[in-house]
């Protein structure tokens, strides 16, 4: 089993020449990896850092949702770098699914999953899935901070990760010990993540999504399905009021927004505020 310290190790070798200035941080306890990361850029603080905790008492989801995390049950952690992102199509929500790709990738690596076996899918815009259940999330934010040049901001990368499956857990979450019958820490899910998130990243900035557009095709968890969406919506909007829209999901464009094939035609939604689920008729989760 390798711990966070051991991993924090691996990843700042693999990362050196993609990232010379990077920094790891391992904490024992944080209220959320994220919020401790954009304090420090609204302080100035802007060398990448990559920080992880053992243990999250407030962590953050979309839309104000809460991620706590005890130790071993999962992965948190969130990496700060300035970028520009204003000039990149898309922007901070076709990062999201960059993230997600990079993610999902990476742990089907190291997981070996091979052709023909059940690989890690991506929920628009910012969850991981296994098996139609979640398995964990992204969360990006970003701020203005001192020192960055003209067109930055400091943005900070969250990633809650499902390591281990409660008991007592009513949520129809997954957890990486569905998906092999070895036990995994969070040190050797980190170890797995870490270097190609950053890299993923950093060609982001460069070249955008629209390359990595036909790979996030093939694990597409919406395409072709019925959804439903809420603007603007809370999580108890989606359970109480009636969707903004519903349609057909028909992938996603170069940008990263989603295409839905609706009664009015074939539209385009980006992140922001929206809510997106699958029609109840295909909600249950695979056997």
């Amino acid at each position: 089993m390798i711990d966070l310290n051991t991993a924090a190790e691996r990843i700042w070798l693999d990362t050196q020449a993609d990232c010379p200035t990077l920094s790891l941080e391992v904490l024992p306890e944080v209220d959320s990896t994220n919020t401790q990361l954009l304090q420090r850029g609204r302080d100035g603080q802007t060398s990448p850092t990559f920080l992880a905790a053992r243990q999250q008492t407030a962590g953050r989801g979309r839309q104000g949702r809460q991620w706590q995390a005890q130790p071993g049950d999962s992965l948190t952690c969130s990496l700060g770098l300035p970028l520009d992102l204003d000039r990149v199509p898309g922007g901070g929500s076709a990062l999201s699914l960059a993230v997600g790709l990079a993610v999902a990738e990476a742990l089907d690596t190291g997981l070996a999953h091979g052709p023909g076996q059940d690989t890690i899918t991506l929920k628009w815009p910012n969850d991981l899935w296994w098996r139609q259940r979640k398995l964990g999330g992204i969360l990006i934010e970003a701020t203005p901070a001192p020192g960055l040049r003209v067109g930055q901001r400091w943005v900070v990368i969250g990633l809650g990760l499902n390591l281990r499956r409660l008991a007592d857990q009513d949520l129809p979450h997954a957890a990486l010990q569905d998906c092999t019958d070895a036990p995994l820490s969070a040190g050797q899910a980190w170890t797995w993540i870490g270097a190609p998130l950053l890299r993923a990243v950093l060609r982001f900035e460069q070249h955008g999504f629209a390359p990595l557009r036909q790979r996030y095709a093939q694990r597409d968890a919406l395409a072709g399905h019925d959804v439903s969406l809420w603007r603007g919506a809370t999580a108890q909007d989606v359970l109480r009021n009636a969707p903004t829209q519903t349609g057909r999901a028909q992938g996603v464009d170069d940008d990263g927004a989603l295409l839905v094939h609706t009664d009015a035609g074939l539209q385009r939604w980006t992140t922001g505020d929206v809510s997106v689920r699958l029609a109840a008729t295909q909600a249950k989760p695979a056997p």
